[in-house]
């Protein structure tokens, strides 16, 4: 063992921000995900559960992001440039429904909703390898960086991928046969699991040979992400679709995207604040984002005022979530519906946030973001 790995073992743990604030913020997140499911199983309904998580903490967490981004009079003359072509993600749900016109087929347009699912989940994945990311940097832990890679990775993809091939729902949208899984396909099915079950052992040996109490915090944190996501895609997965009424994909995993997109949420939301907290305190020169980010219920209070008004008035214009369906039958253009137009504008939001998170977070080569993180 070098001396990297030794003192990182032996050395008092170093949390992002302080014991309780990660314990509530970073790890926090995953038990809400326990309490939904046991409200879920212990009788609250679904649809309840689904809007409280879509206003509540989903909508939220994309408010925040713009907190530090386009409220920023900073950071749009820092890169204007990341600013503006983000905006270009509102272009590519247009672009496959001019496809779907031009080819008479729907399956442009699915294209775009199967990829725009497909790159949220990749969001979500990333958001968790970077937390491991900073514990080892805070911690000065690097000597097993490409386990906790692996590990991660084979963790949270595995599961994905055994939930896209064995469930029924999910078989149709890819367009594999119905029915029982033909024998090669429950060979890969068994060996996703086998993957799975040997990167969290391998992973959990590597810890034991380490000594006796590893003392970086990633090392619960992993576990857990990878924990949970094997019981949701293993296990819970088996009970969707739990809304009775539903009518398609997007009400037909509404308890799953509840339970794993929850713990990002609260994660994000309390990274952003730390940020936002380090970074706007006593400056000025920064335009809204000064002002909304001076206290914690004023920066709540914009993020809740952007998902109540604008994530609501978006979901509710796809015409696919329940309970609010706005413009169902109504068509303009032709062939093309207000809800697909209101489609375009929820996924080029969403991307929108997943494309510029891949840029606002590399702390490599930015010294204001390491100040703001205390990583400098």
């Amino acid at each position: 063992m070098g001396t990297t790995a030794a003192s990182a073992a032996t050395a008092s743990p170093r949390w992002l921000v302080s014991r309780a604030f990660d314990l509530t913020w970073f790890f926090g997140g995953g038990v809400l995900s326990l309490i939904v499911l046991a409200l879920y199983f212990a009788g609250a309904p679904i649809v309840a559960l689904w809007w409280i998580w879509l206003l509540a903490f989903d909508g939220p967490h994309i408010g925040a992001a713009f907190t530090r981004t386009y409220f920023d009079a900073e950071e749009w003359r820092r890169r204007p440039a990341l600013l503006l072509t983000s905006l270009l993600t509102f272009a590519v749900g247009p672009v496959f429904l001019a496809l779907t016109v031009a080819t008479g087929s729907q399956d442009p347009f699915l294209l775009f909703l199967a990829f725009a699912t497909f790159y949220g989940y990749y969001h979500v994945v990333r958001q968790h390898y970077g937390f491991v990311a900073l514990y080892n940097t805070i911690n000065r832990d690097w000597s097993a960086r490409t386990l906790d890679q692996v590990t991660l990775y084979v963790g949270c993809w595995a599961p994905y991928a055994y939930f896209l091939l064995t469930h029924p729902r999910a078989r149709e949208l890819m367009r594999l046969r119905i029915g029982h899984l033909t024998a090669v396909e429950s060979l890969a099915a068994y060996t996703l699991v086998a993957v799975w079950l040997a990167a969290i052992g391998f992973f959990a040996l590597h810890q034991i040979r380490r000594g006796p109490n590893p003392r970086n915090p990633k090392t619960p944190y992993l576990l857990a992400t990878v924990l949970l996501y094997g019981l949701i895609y293993f296990a819970i997965a088996r009970f969707e679709p739990v809304y009775g009424a539903s009518q398609g994909p997007d009400q037909d995993f509404l308890l799953l995207s509840i339970v794993i997109v929850i713990f990002h949420n609260v994660q994000y939301v309390g990274l952003v604040w730390f940020h936002n907290r380090n970074r706007y305190a006593d400056r000025t020169g920064h335009g809204l984002a000064g002002l909304v980010n001076r206290a914690p219920l004023m920066f709540l209070g914009a993020c809740g005022l952007f998902s109540v008004g604008v994530y609501f008035t978006f979901a509710c214009s796809t015409g696919v979530f329940p309970s609010c369906q706005w413009f169902t039958g109504s068509s303009a253009l032709g062939p093309v519906t207000v809800n697909q137009i209101g489609l375009c504008l929820w996924w080029g939001l969403a991307m929108n946030h997943y494309y510029l998170d891949q840029k606002i977070w590399r702390i490599r080569g930015d010294e204001e973001l390491k100040r703001s993180l205390r990583l400098a």
